[in-house]
């Protein structure tokens, strides 16, 4: 039976105290960066793995011993149909890599409110407390920010969003055999459209300036998507910094996606609660800011990657600035810590949707904590708009630092409502 393993390089704890790490068994024996790549390549070959070049990956089969390397995350992809081949796979790469299990994520499930075919007249879409209008007014809609959204997809063609580009990347089910590719963005759901919708839509958007990617990564009929299809995406967002048209811009990436550990069997759950902390991490150390939401499971339930350190977790309140009573929360099992960091809009939110067989566009209210954090994506983008150079773990103090207290405990609201001051 075929093993998948996510290998994560470990991140050098040594580097971050001004230490000097461990050598490994390849620079110990003075190889180059890509020399070590060569010769870690070339054993796993050697093994009887076939390496999974992305003009060979549609040619073999599903149940077929190969590794594909993904080098911006810093990852490999390991998939093994006998056992004796993924202990010795393990067995070369686990000194320096953390393996993982491909588990299973899913986003929060939403609560679809009314649907409606345009904008209501008149309305305003934000409350004057959010700092929305008054961005806009000074003519900061989020631009120099570039936005990567994780989801089921976005309809490019729905009216709120067919007069931008949007980069759009469709993640297959199987990303080892079947290259990501690009192609105009669709959304056979309508959670990653809303999500689109909320932080980049031309009227309703909080910040319809900012540059939008979106990586289809969940899918619509189960909600679920994988761990290797997340870490495909997130390499892609990495390779951003090879292009120099993102140098030195600000990069935010919206998730609504998570687990609970009760889902993770006990003999995996160390190895994947270390291997995602360190793909938090390796986006912390790009100046990435990963942006979470926290879950709907309630008061006392967090999911998972948003109870780590490294994510700003986003719980959900309403209009009167209460918080909802899906939201999660709690101290983080892992740090000990409140979370989550901070709330935004969560219940009621109207954004885009889908479009109908005769190409109407639809709009919707929705609920949950997968809206309150593009909400809060959206204010990231308008605040590092506003202040050029502002990025990754500074962006997060800012907005930390500007938050609106709420008379709630930290483990409902954390620092208080997201807002543009």
């Amino acid at each position: 039976m075929s093993q998948k393993r996510i290998y994560l390089r470990k991140v050098p704890r040594g580097l971050r105290l001004g230490l000097v790490a461990r050598p490994t068994a390849e620079k110990r024996m003075g190889l180059t960066a890509d020399a070590r790549v060569s010769y870690r390549e070339g054993r796993l070959r050697r093994l009887g793995l076939e390496q999974m070049a992305a003009e060979q990956r549609a040619a073999i089969p599903e149940q077929k011993d190969a590794f594909q390397r993904l080098g911006h995350v810093e990852a490999y992809v390991v998939n093994a149909t006998h056992e004796s081949i993924d202990a010795e796979a393990r067995e070369l790469l686990e000194p320096d890599y953390i393996a993982v299990p491909n588990i299973e994520l899913s986003i929060p499930t939403p609560q679809l409110g009314t649907r409606l075919f345009r904008r209501p007249r008149g309305a305003e879409f934000w409350p004057q407390e959010s700092g929305v209008h008054t961005a806009h007014s000074q003519g900061i809609t989020g631009d120099g920010a570039v936005v990567v959204v994780l989801d089921t997809g976005c309809d490019a063609d729905h009216l709120e969003l067919r007069r931008r580009r949007i980069d759009f990347r469709y993640v297959p089910l199987e990303p080892s055999r079947d290259p990501m590719r690009p192609v105009r963005g669709f959304d056979t759901h309508g959670h990653g459209t809303h999500v689109c919708g909320i932080i980049a839509g031309e009227k309703i958007g909080v910040a319809p300036g900012v540059e939008l990617m979106v990586a289809a990564v969940i899918e619509s009929e189960t909600h679920k998507t994988s761990l290797e299809r997340v870490v495909v995406a997130l390499d892609w967002v990495l390779s951003l910094f090879e292009q120099p048209a993102y140098v030195g811009k600000p990069i935010i990436v919206n998730m609504s996606l998570g687990f609970l550990p009760a889902w993770i069997d006990q003999p995996d759950e160390e190895a994947v609660e270390e291997g995602m902390k360190v793909l938090l991490s390796t986006l912390v150390e790009f100046d990435v800011l990963p942006i979470v939401a926290i879950g709907n499971e309630g008061a006392g339930v967090m999911r998972a990657p948003g109870y780590y350190a490294e994510a700003l977790a986003v719980g959900a309140v309403d209009s009167d600035r209460v918080s909802a009573w899906f939201s999660g929360g709690g101290l983080s099992p892992f740090t000990g810590e409140a979370k989550p960091d901070i709330a935004g809009y969560g219940v009621d939110i109207f954004s885009s949707l889908e479009r109908d067989s005769r190409n109407r566009s639809q709009y919707a209210y929705m609920s949950g904590t997968s809206m309150a954090t593009p909400y809060v994506t959206g204010i990231a983008a308008l605040v590092a708009s506003a202040n050029p150079g502002l990025m990754g773990s500074t962006l997060r103090e800012e907005l930390l630092g500007q938050a609106m207290p709420l008379p709630e405990d930290a483990e409902r609201v954390g620092a208080g409502l997201v807002r543009f001051v």
